[in-house]
């Protein structure tokens, strides 16, 4: 039984491995981009080696190529994440994050590595974004990676979505090494996210009251001019 039970701990510890959130938090103007990587030691990677693993110095655009050296050290031309480092005590949580100009997203180095197709565009104060429904890359590139959550913030009205979850004005999508979906979402910046349909008829219905007041108004006015 103690064997069973040593066997079961020493797997467990083998399979631990890493899930990542990319959060983005979209305005008229930007995507607030925050990719928050969770990964914990195991045998083949301790703490020491997972804390070296993850470089200080990413560039945000995937044209400019990452370079294997030692130091990890920056270029001056060259735009990088503000990482931040976290210690769970059982391995490390790191976080890259960067505001982008939304016409400029679409060279992120995170969605050109993460899809196989994407859009992402603004035009007539509608920002869209989509990709293809083949699911996320890293999970070819990365076989410890275990879980991507991808949640998308907005205080504008969301006219349609295919998220899995929503929670008050975030949207979430969950995947994982088989999930085969894409991501749609279509946002409006003229309305906030608590403007509802009914609140688009009242004007319409406050229009339509005063032509009936105004109708009835001149039929009553009539109706007297003729029995006089």
């Amino acid at each position: 039984m103690k064997i069973k039970c040593l066997i079961l701990i020493l797997i467990t510890f083998l399979m631990c491995g890493c899930t990542a959130s990319v959060n983005l938090e979209i305005t008229d103007s930007e995507v607030k981009e925050n990719v928050e990587i969770t990964f914990y030691q195991n045998a083949i990677y301790p703490k020491d080696v997972i804390k070296t693993s993850f470089r200080n110095y990413i560039p945000i655009y995937e044209s400019d190529s990452i370079i294997d050296a030692e130091p990890d050290l920056p270029s001056l031309d060259i735009i990088y994440y503000e990482k931040e480092e976290t210690d769970l005590g059982n391995g490390y949580r790191f976080n890259y994050k960067y505001d982008f100009d939304i016409l400029d997203y679409n060279n992120a180095r995170t969605i050109k590595e993460g899809f196989r197709s994407y859009s992402v565009s603004k035009e007539n104060d509608i920002i869209s974004l989509s990709t293809d429904d083949e699911g996320i890359l890293y999970f070819d590139d990365y076989p410890l990676l275990e879980e991507v959550r991808v949640n998308i913030k907005t205080d504008y009205f969301v006219l349609e979505n295919n998220a899995d979850s929503i929670n008050g004005n975030t949207y979430t999508w969950v995947f994982n090494k088989d999930s085969k979906k894409s991501i749609n979402m279509s946002i409006d910046t003229t309305r906030d996210a608590n403007y509802s349909v009914i609140d688009g008829f009242i004007p319409i219905v406050i229009i339509v009251a005063i032509i009936l007041i105004i109708v009835l108004f001149l039929v009553f006015r009539n109706k007297n001019n003729n029995k006089i």
